[in-house]
Formats: C-alpha cells, sequence, structure tokens
C-alpha cells in the first residue's frame, strides 16, 4: 500500500512538472549550425545539390578530420514541420533495423522535439528534429563523446 501511494505521488509530481515544462525549443538555422561547427573545429560543406531541388532549403554537412573524415554531422532544414517529422521517422526506422543484440538507445518526443540516439554494433548513430529542421549522425562509437558534446552546443 505505502509502495502504490509513493509511487502514484512520484508519478503525480512527474507528470505536474511536465504540463508545466516548456516542451518546445527553437531550432536553429544553417548559418547558426555553421558558426557553431566551425567554432567546434569542423570543416562546412555545403551539400543542397546533391538532393533534388524543393527537397531541402539547407544542407550542411560538418566533417571531422583534417586530412581523412572521422565522421560527419547532417543539418538538414527542410519546407516543412510534416517533412522532417518524415524524415526523422525513416530515419530511426533504419537505425532499429541495424541494431545488434548488444546496444543501447535513448528516445524523447515532446512537442516540437524528437531525438534518437542508438549504440550498436561499433556505432552510434542519432537522428534529432526541432521544429523543420534535423541533425543526422551515423559515426564510429569512438567519436561518441565529442558528438554529444556537439550536440548540446547547438541543442539537438
Amino acid at each position: 500500500m505505502k509502495k502504490t501511494l509513493i509511487l502514484a505521488t512520484v508519478a503525480l509530481m512527474l507528470a505536474t512538472a511536465l504540463i508545466g515544462c516548456n516542451v518546445s525549443r527553437a531550432p536553429i538555422d544553417a548559418a547558426t549550425f555553421a558558426e557553431k561547427a566551425e567554432a567546434a573545429g569542423y570543416r562546412i560543406q555545403n551539400a543542397i545539390d546533391q538532393l533534388a531541388e524543393g527537397k531541402a532549403d539547407d544542407y550542411l554537412i560538418a566533417i571531422a578530420g583534417a586530412e581523412t573524415i572521422n565522421y560527419q554531422i547532417e543539418f538538414i532544414v527542410v519546407p516543412t514541420v510534416q517533412q522532417a517529422i518524415t524524415a526523422y521517422q525513416d530515419n530511426r526506422a533504419d537505425f532499429e533495423a541495424q541494431k545488434g543484440s548488444t546496444s543501447s538507445y535513448s528516445s524523447v518526443s515532446l512537442g516540437n522535439v524528437s531525438s534518437y540516439k542508438l549504440t550498436s554494433n561499433g556505432r552510434y548513430f542519432v537522428i534529432s528534429r526541432i521544429e523543420n529542421t534535423f541533425v543526422y549522425i551515423n559515426a564510429s562509437v569512438e567519436y561518441k563523446d565529442g558528438i554529444v558534446d556537439f550536440l548540446k552546443t547547438i541543442g539537438y
């Protein structure tokens, strides 16, 4: 009985906190992404020409590594929120299909934010969306700490 009461109280407090929280985040634009990525030591490549016309408003790739590409972080701005949601869902499904027997993940979907991060088979996968923008990462797990730090910097 006491356990049930304690769990119910904790659940109520958590629900109250979540209701009172602002779950919306403001997305960054391509210029801000490029500025923060360059400040963090990434090389920026504009890749909009790799996509069919009208598929994206901006497509930047932040490249880590001086001589060879260690990994890259893709930042995409699409015309509508629905396009970003669809891209998020498709990429998440692709990542989930690559799950090995030993893996860990985190997933958040609140307000205008969706984020899925998976570590599996020596790889670190990220798809993180705010409004009509998202970042996409498929990198070796050895670079995870640097990626996590940069994602905190840009709020994704």
